[in-house]
Formats: C-alpha cells, sequence, structure tokens
C-alpha cells in the first residue's frame, strides 16, 4: 500500500474491539494482486438463480485519497521458500 492510514484506523479502532476488513488475491500466475483493502458486499436477495454477490476492491485510499500501488508483487516460490 502506499500509505499506513488502514493501519493508523486499525490501532484507533482497536479500543472498539474492531478492524478493517482486508483481503489477500492470487492472479492466475501466482502473484500477488492485494489491493490490501475490500469494500464489503452483501447479497440482497438469495434463492436459485439469483446472482451473488460481487467482491469490491478499492484502488485509491479512502482515508486520504492515496492511489494504491497497483504492480503485483511476485510470490516466493517453493524453492525460493526453502532457501
Amino acid at each position: 500500500m502506499a500509505c499506513n492510514c488502514a493501519d493508523e484506523v486499525d490501532a484507533k479502532l482497536e479500543q472498539h474491539n474492531t478492524r478493517l476488513e482486508r483481503a489477500m488475491m492470487f492472479d492466475k500466475t501466482g502473484r500477488e494482486n492485494n489491493p490490501d483493502l475490500m469494500l464489503r458486499t452483501y447479497q440482497i436477495e438469495t434463492g436459485r438463480g439469483k446472482p451473488k454477490a460481487k467482491a469490491m476492491f478499492i484502488s485509491y485510499c479512502p482515508f486520504c485519497g492515496v492511489k494504491y500501488d497497483s504492480d503485483p508483487s511476485p510470490i516466493l516460490s517453493q524453492q525460493e521458500k526453502a532457501a
């Protein structure tokens, strides 16, 4: 992330036993594509044939407006982890 606002907000929310929800995603090549903060969504109508809720990942910090780094970093392979 380009800023540390989420960590600062988490520190302030700690007194309320609360923290921001974060997610980690990987693309098909195994590279980390982690926008970090996820806007949580819920499915309104449930049942057969109803579309499922979609996950929304934000590309700008909702607290300071800084654009998140979109360049994914490679994940270490098993061989690199063992070394």
